[in-house]
């Protein structure tokens, strides 16, 4: 057996002894070791933690030119191109589904191909259809907005059956009226979109691209070779202190989506 021999002097001076024994605290704060290395296990395989939680922003309040009242209701109007008229004419386009193809007892009776048929907006970081990100869309089913009067059959005269004039707020048709969006701003620091907008036809199975401009409106030649980051696109705004949205025109930069300037969506004829 081998054993460790000190040899220990006493001073005459001091009466402290001194021991030089080497002592090792193998355990001391292994438990929060172990718990720094569970943190690193996890972060390493789902990473860091992130507040991904949304928040509702509403419409932004203006003073309605009809009721004198500060309101919050958005206003969306979407025309369809009439196939027997020709693009040069202004009033080619017309706030119908029968427009699109749908005969008015599809709309009427709530007709499964027509159910199923929706607007949808996608909201972009940019305009620039080559580098652009959608982040985010709102549908907004055909089962709300407006209506028109039309005759079916000589039984069903002057019935009403909707049409693609859409007023959203907190209560009524408020499909569509909110938009919901990240509550932090430090993962992705967004609060400006570019919306665009298209039409799914239940009918058919395609989509139908929007403008917000009638192609009849543009200079003469310019009907196929307009700047599309202008023409398919309006500009939302968030107000993340109010937790408020706002529409502009990318034309006059104004607000628009009162009941004096709604948000207009106009059918693209493909050349």
């Amino acid at each position: 057996m081998s054993v460790s021999k000190y040899k220990i002097l006493i001073p005459l001076d001091d009466k402290q002894i001194n021991i030089p024994i080497e002592m090792k605290w193998d355990f001391t704060e292994r438990d929060q070791a172990i718990d720094r290395y569970q943190s690193e296990v996890i972060n390493n395989l789902v990473g860091p933690v992130n507040d991904f939680e949304l928040i509702r922003f509403s419409h932004n309040d203006y003073l309605s030119a009809n009721t004198t009242d500060f309101v919050t209701k958005i206003f969306y109007d979407f025309n369809f191109f009439d196939t027997g008229s020709t693009i040069s004419n202004p009033t080619a386009w017309v706030n119908s589904y029968l427009y699109d193809g749908f005969a008015p007892l599809d709309v009427y009776s709530y007709s499964k191909p027509f159910t199923k048929s929706f607007f949808k907006l996608d909201f972009y970081d940019s305009t620039d259809e080559a580098t652009q990100q959608n982040y985010f869309t709102i549908i907004l089913p055909v089962q709300q907005g407006d209506f028109e009067a039309v005759t079916i059959s000589a039984y069903l005269t002057n019935v009403k059956i909707r049409k693609p004039k859409m007023s959203l707020d907190f209560i009524g048709d408020k499909e569509g009226f909110f938009i919901y969006w990240l509550r932090k701003r430090f993962y992705i620091d967004l609060d400006q979109f570019y919306m665009s907008a298209k039409f799914f036809n239940g009918r058919n199975g395609t989509f139908t691209r929007m403008m917000n401009t009638k192609q009849a409106s543009l200079p003469p030649g310019t009907y196929y070779t307009f700047n599309p980051n202008i023409y398919f696109y309006y500009k939302v705004k968030l107000n993340y202190t109010a937790k408020t949205y706002e529409i502009f025109s990318p034309l006059t930069n104004n607000r628009i989506g009162d009941e004096i300037n709604p948000i207009s969506w106009y059918e693209y004829v493909n050349p």
